[in-house]
């Protein structure tokens, strides 16, 4: 965990991870009630890929009940199902 990528400057989407039983209805919910810009589900129903922050903006807090948040680049598409899909063409 530790040496997996974080966000430095917000600049790039990131995963928010829940825990697994948490369901993506209730993922996605939890990241917008937390002011987070949401792209899609990832690769998982309890993972959230949302937007950039952008520098102009102020970083949103964790969602409550989320256990850590990652950027996604150099995952290689861990993450995100989007990136996977895009990965096999």
């Amino acid at each position: 965990m530790a040496s997996l990528p974080r966000a430095q400057d917000g600049s790039v989407p990131a995963a928010i991870v829940f825990p697994p039983w948490v369901g993506a209805a209730e993922a996605i919910s939890l990241s917008l009630a937390t002011g987070h810009r949401v792209l899609r589900s990832g690769r998982l129903p309890s993972i959230v890929v949302v937007a950039p922050e952008g520098p102009a903006h102020a970083a949103a807090a964790l969602p409550q009940g989320a256990w850590f948040s990652l950027v996604l680049t150099g995952l290689a598409g861990c993450l995100d199902a989007a990136a996977a899909v895009e990965a096999s063409r």
